[in-house]
């Protein structure tokens, strides 16, 4: 006589590894992949840094993902070494605050509507100026250096007020108003 087995393996539950993630000042995560109806899962690092607290958990924390990169993270359910794995992956984001805007000083221009902004450049993330209140219309929004034309001359008690913001990610944007005055030139003096 001569016994054999044989084993019939089910196919490995659907991997599903979770919403990419992103966050602000901090390289650590949670993740949440699927719990395996049939099989076991494991997390792997695909790409990046990142180190992996319980590899078999589904819902494993994630440490030392480095200011200002991703790390691709995969969900892996096996079941039996015939069956194919089934994978899924999730990409951490650790995203540095955004530069401290500055938008500059107040200006003051007597009747002339085109004024030319002063805004610092973002070392990290991008920059948008909008208007806050007041007459005005925004060259180019992204340029620290922008044109605002359109600012109507009065006596300056309501100021077009500009706002520049510098945002990255899901960090808190960083913000800066400076007001613009356009002073309507005087009557002409007569004694």
């Amino acid at each position: 006589t001569s016994e054999i087995n044989l084993r019939n393996y089910a196919t490995p539950t659907t991997s599903d590894a979770g919403v990419d993630q992103e966050q602000c000042s901090s390289g650590s995560f949670t993740l949440s992949g699927n719990v395996p109806v049939v099989g076991t899962g494991s997390w792997s690092v695909v790409s990046g840094t990142a180190t992996i607290t319980a590899p078999t958990a589904s819902n494993s924390g994630v440490t030392g993902v480095p200011v200002g990169t991703s790390a691709t993270l995969r969900w892996t359910i096996s079941n039996g070494g015939t069956c194919a794995p089934s994978t899924d992956d999730v990409v951490l984001t650790h995203s540095a605050s955004p530069t401290v805007a500055d938008a500059g000083v107040d200006l003051n221009q007597c009747n002339t509507s085109t004024f030319v902004m002063s805004g610092n450049t973002p070392v990290v993330g991008t920059g948008l100026w909008s208007i806050v209140s007041g007459p005005g219309v925004i060259t180019n929004a992204s340029s620290p250096t922008t044109t605002i034309t359109g600012v109507t001359a009065g006596d300056g008690s309501t100021p077009t007020v500009v706002r520049w913001t510098i945002s990255n990610g899901t960090c808190t944007p960083s913000t800066s108003e400076i007001n613009l005055r356009n002073y309507a030139t005087p009557t002409t003096s007569d004694a």
